[in-house]
């Protein structure tokens, strides 16, 4: 319990409050970076041609991952088989066939999120 006050009473006197999941000062001179983001690409947004960055086709990426024996609409990758043989060929995952066909994977701290003000421009859905 003293522990507990202690932490408070620290808070208090440092002016922080916990705010919609980050700390900021209780009184506000300049803006936080505690505002909404957004919404992240899903996973499949993450798969861009090299030299269409930002601009890949979304039907041709779609195309592709089906072929490579995704599922269509599974934009979060829910389904990943790993380990096996399509068309003559072993495969250890998704993305390895998306790597053969050309593609570059973007985590998604690198895509940004979906709001305009937050994209980074390099993945689109």
């Amino acid at each position: 319990m003293k522990k507990f006050l202690i932490l408070i009473c620290g808070f208090i006197l440092a002016g922080c409050i916990y705010d919609r999941g980050c700390f900021r000062p209780l009184i506000e001179t300049v803006a936080t970076q505690c505002e909404e983001t957004g919404t992240l690409f899903p996973l499949i947004a993450g798969y861009q041609k090299p030299e269409t960055l930002g601009k890949t086709d979304s039907n041709k990426r779609w195309n592709d991952w089906v072929s490579c024996g995704g599922k269509y609409g599974d934009i979060n990758i829910d389904y990943y088989p790993q380990n096996y043989k399509l068309n003559g060929k072993f495969y250890t995952g998704l993305r390895q066939c998306m790597l053969e066909k050309g593609y570059i994977f973007l985590p998604p701290a690198q895509c940004g999120y979906q709001e305009p003000k937050y994209n980074t421009g390099k993945c689109n859905l």
